[in-house]
């Protein structure tokens, strides 16, 4: 049996609506008018058999498969605008843009201001930086859709090659007025038999700490 194919235009649709929060301001966004946005969510929706919001009224909120649609159209939509920027690059003789995958705070800090230390002649005109869970930047490199992933360790697979790059403390946030706020440095211990809030991955970060407790 053939899958009909999913139209870009649609993917694009569902995407700016999930982003915008409405059809009217992702018809803005897109420069559409609302009534074609609206009938491009209704053919996906068509083509794919399931919706993709529940409608009350003028108001449309996301149903469950919709949400999870939305990270895979979203991966898509980009993997379609950088076969169009290569074919572009390919026909203007420039060399291939590096991908790079790493985790958000990261992808927010530390690889921008890397990149930009660097001397611009040794690198191509185009440097794509895409924010992604740890998981998913060891899933980027084995797919080889990322030429360069950073993550927090532990990484352990079998296909990814790891190289160690650099270590930070970790933080305690606390209040102002907490008995631990004026300390210069806040051991694990002090922390034993406290309320906190932590990463909700119990396999990486959390794991750790939750061990050293």
């Amino acid at each position: 049996m053939h899958s009909p194919a999913v139209d870009p235009g649609q993917l694009e649709a569902f995407v700016a609506v999930m982003s915008a929060g409405s059809i009217t301001a992702a018809a803005r966004l897109l420069q559409r008018s609302q009534p074609a946005v609206t009938r491009a969510i209704q053919e996906l929706e068509a083509s794919l058999g399931l919706a993709l919001f529940s409608r009350n009224g003028p108001r449309i909120a996301p149903t469950e498969f919709g949400v999870r649609f939305h990270e895979e159209a979203e991966r898509m939509l980009f993997g379609l605008r950088h076969l169009h920027e290569r074919a572009q690059a390919i026909a203007a003789g420039m060399p291939r843009a590096i991908e790079i995958a790493a985790i958000p705070a990261l992808a927010a800090g530390l690889v921008p201001l890397a990149l930009a230390r660097l001397d611009p002649a040794l690198l191509p005109a185009q440097v794509h930086l895409q924010a992604a869970s740890a998981e998913q930047v060891v899933r980027a490199i084995l797919s080889r859709s990322a030429d360069l992933g950073l993550a927090s360790l532990p990484v352990d697979h079998p296909g990814v090659e790891v190289r160690w790059c650099g270590r930070v403390p970790c933080v305690a946030a606390l209040a102002a007025d907490d008995p631990l706020a004026a300390r210069p440095q806040v051991a694990i211990r002090d922390l034993a038999g406290r309320r906190l809030v932590s990463m909700a991955n119990p396999y990486r970060l959390r794991r750790r700490i939750d061990q050293a407790l």
